[in-house]
């Protein structure tokens, strides 16, 4: 009976909408009446309004009748259908974009021929793709805003870099946890700075983006940076000066400071290096690579040789990861690397020498295994109890290499197990050196051990190392047997066992806050990397003129996760026939 009653009001809904169009030439449109003749949309559903927009301001239309009214409403119909579909059809083939335009008609005719006119017809227009992407960009932002004013902490990822203009760019992450555990992680602001790039100018960008996100100084957890002086300098360094609006707020809380763990596990690698290998390396790279002919000559000779390998790599100081991959294929190439630079009348006595052999083949595992490490450090959206997770497990490995390679056992160097080396003292110092290192750095995650350890595995840790406001919660938590079982079962995230079964009832409410503010904190400055690396490509030396807001805008879509709402933004443009 229901679905009768339902059907009938369908029905009368839609000859209702029906006799708009007959009458007043208006449609339904994002449920408002829109004039088909003006444009324009009337607020309320009622005939009277319809009826007064339509004498009023189109009175010439009262004398079409018959046929001819009906063909025009159809016309002004078709008209507007044609707008509204602009984002997936163009009324009129584009002058610009022609090069594009052929390459998706070509293979729209190859894939698809029967829609080679859909593509035909797209609209490549450089401003037309401008005003989209600006909209695009604004929709994510707006989203972005609204996420924010909802969350209940957050944690700020502050990072700098120059572009190829020689302009500083300031990019601020924002990641937050909403009430029921879902993480957001998107870029809250990029910031030009045209002049100085102090500690106040970083802190003032900092302060206006947290207010322009509808984000509350209160809420604020974390700030993690790559420790340069103009963002942890003890007085007046950024993170210090939001450490100081927090007090004058009157928010005496803890502003927890983080350098990125990958950047720290950089600055650790750099001691696990002989540079009487290194210097070698690449001093050889540089002269097959450097000069066209040498490199050309090096690739023939590869491949009459049958090598393992098409080419060397070059080694970059500043990306020490490439240094993994450049060492790897220099010992995998060190026969015809001897050969070459022989032809080549370039003595190179090191490539005969069977104990630099050995150094090299060490120097390729232990750099394999930072390398490594630093891949499982990177990512986003990773919790802090995972990325310290593994860093201790690292150094636990750096104490049992050290034990091995004292014993001649080399079951974790695989290249090294080639040589056999008697003498492993040398490699044993490197091993020492990376342990001392990793020991000394991580000190500001390391007095955060024991909050990650009630985070990550809250029915192991002792009541005792617990804040006191939890030590009670933890208690009736710890002898609840069915949330214990709960807690290891199969398919269920540490942040769903905490959704699914802490937040219930409201029963474990500071547990709950500590595992929010745990999950929002940045562990490293990955996504400002990323950011930056996208930010090369997009302002690029044939690209430097793009402005400062379009650019923020291009990357705003490169490296959000929100998706833009395309339906509503197509329905709300005013579109141009012409285009």
């Amino acid at each position: 009976m229901a679905g009768v009653k339902r059907r009938k009001v369908d029905v009368e809904c839609r000859e209702f909408k029906e006799k708009w169009t007959a009458k007043y030439f208006f449609i339904e449109s994002r449920n408002r009446p829109l004039c088909l003749i003006c444009s324009e949309s009337v607020s309320v559903k009622k005939e009277y309004n319809l009826k007064q927009h339509y004498e009023t301001k189109h009175s010439a239309y009262q004398r079409m009748t018959g046929q001819v009214r009906k063909d025009k409403i159809a016309h002004l119909r078709n008209n507007l259908e044609k707008q509204q579909a602009v984002f997936t059809k163009a009324s009129t083939e584009s002058e610009d974009g022609e090069f594009v335009k052929e390459c998706l008609t070509a293979a729209a005719d190859i894939l698809c021929p029967e829609k080679k006119n859909l593509f035909s017809n797209v609209s490549l227009s450089a401003r037309t793709v401008t005003r989209r992407v600006e909209a695009l960009a604004t929709d994510v932002k707006h989203s972005l805003q609204d996420i924010c004013k909802s969350t209940e902490y957050f944690s700020l990822a502050l990072d700098e870099s120059t572009d190829t203009t020689d302009t500083a760019q300031l990019a601020i992450f924002v990641r937050g946890v909403s009430p029921d555990f879902k993480i957001t992680e998107d870029l809250a602001r990029m910031v030009a700075m045209k002049d100085t790039t102090t500690g106040e100018d970083i802190f003032q960008a900092t302060k206006t983006c947290i207010e322009d996100m509808g984000l509350e100084m209160e809420k604020l957890v974390s700030v993690t940076t790559d420790e340069a002086p103009a963002m942890v300098g003890a007085r007046k360094g950024a993170v210090s000066l939001l450490e100081n609006e927090m007090k004058d707020r009157g928010l005496n809380r803890e502003l927890v400071k983080l350098h990125c763990i990958i950047h720290q596990e950089a600055l650790c690698a750099k001691s696990a290096t002989l540079n009487n290998v290194m210097n070698v390396v690449v001093k050889t790279v540089n002269f097959i690579r450097s000069k066209g002919l040498n490199h050309r000559q090096f690739q023939e000779l590869l491949r009459e040789t049958e090598g393992a390998y098409g080419d060397l790599l070059y080694h970059c100081e500043v990306r020490w990861l490439s240094r993994g991959d450049v060492l790897e294929r220099v010992y995998h190439l060190r026969n015809e690397i001897a050969e070459f630079m022989e032809l080549k009348g370039m003595e190179s006595p090191e490539f005969s020498d069977a104990e630099w052999i050995t150094q090299l083949a060490f120097l390729v595992d232990i750099t394999k295994h930072l390398c490594r490490l630093n891949v499982q450090l990177q990512g986003r959206k990773q919790l802090m109890n995972v990325i310290y997770s593994h860093i201790v497990a690292f150094e636990t490995k750096l104490g049992l290499w050290e034990s091995h390679l004292q014993q001649g056992n080399f079951a974790h160097f695989p290249n090294l197990v080639e040589q056999n080396p008697q003498d492993t003292t040398a490699f044993v110092e490197v091993v020492a050196e990376l342990k001392k290192q990793f020991s000394k750095r991580f000190s500001d995650m390391r007095s955060k051990c024991e909050s990650f350890k009630l985070f990550a595995t809250p029915f192991d840790i002792h009541v005792d190392a617990s804040p006191a406001e939890i030590q009670m919660e933890l208690i009736e938590l710890q002898s609840n047997d069915s949330l214990r079982s709960k807690n290891n079962a199969d398919g269920v995230s540490l942040l769903d066992f905490y959704r699914r079964y802490l937040m219930e009832n409201n029963t474990f409410p500071h547990i709950v806050a500590h595992a929010k503010r745990v999950a929002c904190m940045f562990g490293s400055t990955y996504v400002c990397e990323q950011f930056f690396l996208k930010l090369k490509y997009i302002k690029s030396r044939l690209r430097s003129r793009i402005t400062d807001s379009h650019l923020e805008g291009v990357l705003r879509l490169a490296t959000s996760s929100i998706n833009p709402k395309i339906g509503d933004l197509a329905r709300d443009m005013q579109n141009q026939s012409s285009h």
